[in-house]
């Protein structure tokens, strides 16, 4: 019995670990991309003059990669947000049956048909 609750703990440990290790990975997204995005835009104000001397090809280049790392991260992050939240998703199905159920019971005692 007591390696069971242990076994319990542990696993409940994790999955909190989890959930805090996603929630993590979602500020830094959001914290980054804010950073990167604004720095972008004040990056030309500031540089306006040398990004014209260097041409099209760079600024390119620079919009190219800050539109595709975030993408990417985010992919990384739903797959994450995924694999933590697996069972999560099982929740919303069992509740949608108990909400219809309820409803379908009320209806039943009320008498509306």
């Amino acid at each position: 019995m007591k390696n069971q609750l242990l076994n319990t703990y542990e696993r409940a440990q994790k999955k909190v670990k989890d959930i805090k290790g996603f929630y993590n990975h979602l500020i830094w997204f959001v914290v980054i991309n804010v950073v990167l995005f604004v720095v972008r835009y004040r990056m030309y104000d500031f540089f306006s003059f040398e990004f014209e001397t260097k041409g099209e090809d760079f600024i390119h280049w620079l919009d190219l990669n800050l539109i595709i790392s975030p993408v990417i991260w985010a992919v990384a992050l739903v797959i994450h947000g995924l694999y933590v939240f697996k069972y999560k998703i099982k929740f919303f199905d069992r509740w949608e049956k108990r909400q219809i159920e309820k409803y379908m019971e009320e209806d039943n005692e009320t008498g509306y048909r």
